[in-house]
């Protein structure tokens, strides 16, 4: 006849070791692991390029607006810029330029209320987009 085993003992301190272990496991994971890839929000747009912006909330309602150019489909230099509205006047730009890769990122302070819109310009002219207020755009 078999014999049996003895139950497992589920002492309070092996129950206490046990979820500390998952718990510090847990707490690696989420402190070791790489920074989410940020959301970005698509403006103008040509010839496969891509004018790309994001924003990192400052208080107040104010944001700091990422900028990139996404030009990874073309081989041409094209220049992706972002401008900040008072009324019909722009009043402040930013502007970065790629060839056949993802730009570095440049930024600027919009308050809260202004409106923003992304150009793009290559060798044959360029176009521009309505990007609306910062609340609007993905966060980075």
């Amino acid at each position: 006849m078999p014999r049996t085993l003895p139950a497992p003992s589920r002492s309070p301190r092996r129950l206490t070791l046990a979820a500390s272990a998952v718990t510090s496991v847990l707490a690696a994971g989420v402190f070791l692991a790489p920074p989410a890839q940020a959301a970005w929000t698509t403006g103008a747009r040509v010839d496969g390029a891509k004018v790309q912006v994001c924003k990192v909330p400052l208080g107040g309602g104010d944001v700091r607006v990422r900028v990139r150019l996404d030009n990874r489909a073309n081989d041409v230099v094209y220049k992706g810029m972002l401008h900040r509205y008072s009324g019909p006047n722009i009043t402040r730009t930013v502007s970065v330029r790629a060839a056949g890769k993802i730009s570095g990122t440049k930024s600027m302070v919009v308050k809260a209320g202004s409106e923003m819109g992304t150009g793009i310009s290559g060798p044959v002219g360029g176009l521009g987009s309505f990007v609306g207020y910062a609340r609007n755009l993905a966060r980075c």
